[in-house]
């Protein structure tokens, strides 16, 4: 697997510019920044995000919810690297399509919708509070990984109520999207397997002859 991104990598750098290049560069390692950033920041969410005791006065089927608590810490650092995650996706993909292999690769689009798709359930399955099947607001613990161990009987997000199986579904949706990114990602760049493949679709340029004679190579001497 690594041989073939090795590859990938050589055959890119064999085609562009040395500015593509070093473009395409900064692009990837901010790249790996955002997904290092989302990934280790989802972890601390999964484990560690935790109801808001202020919600506890919450009467279920009122229509009233109290004031949303306003992302803070790591939460806002979660956010901050989804937000960048669909920007690089839109704007590095978009150069890489245009500048680099004069077509939009199918797999850098599902990068995109993933990314989108991941920024809407995570705002999504944010709770302020859980009430587990029996017991009240207080009982419930931090992280996500009641919702599948626990017995619950719905969330309370910041304007609804999601009941079990929803609220099931919806962090699995989030929780595989970094995962899908990434091998939409390793399959876009290593399917590029050799250089006429590459290149099939991007303009030659005319190889000039040697100095003195105009025009392209084997065109003959300039006419006078």
């Amino acid at each position: 697997m690594l041989a073939k991104l090795v590859d990938s990598s050589r055959l890119i750098r064999s085609v562009l510019s040395e500015e593509q290049v070093r473009t395409a560069t900064r692009l990837g390692w901010l790249s790996i920044m955002v997904l290092v950033g989302l990934t280790v920041t989802g972890v601390w969410q999964f484990f560690a995000h935790a109801p808001v005791p202020s919600w506890y006065v919450y009467s279920p089927g009122s229509g009233f919810f109290p004031q949303p608590p306003p992302s803070t810490g790591v939460a806002a650092l979660h956010g901050f690297f989804g937000g960048a995650s669909v920007v690089l996706a839109l704007f590095g993909g978009g150069w890489f399509a245009y500048k680099a292999v004069h077509r939009v690769p199918h797999l850098a689009v599902l990068v995109l919708v993933v990314g989108l798709v991941s920024t809407f359930t995570g705002s999504l399955i944010r709770f302020n509070l859980i009430k587990l099947a029996g017991q009240s607001f207080d009982a419930a613990g931090p992280g996500y990984a009641q919702v599948f161990t626990g017995d619950i009987d719905y969330v309370v997000t910041d304007r609804r109520e999601i009941g079990a199986m929803g609220i099931r579904l919806w962090t699995l949706a989030h929780l595989v999207s970094v995962p899908v990114m990434l091998v939409a990602a390793w399959f876009s760049i290593t399917r590029i397997r050799n250089l006429e493949e590459f290149t099939s679709s991007r303009p030659r340029k005319p190889e000039l002859g040697p100095p003195g004679v105009a025009g392209p190579m084997g065109a003959g001497p300039p006419r006078r």
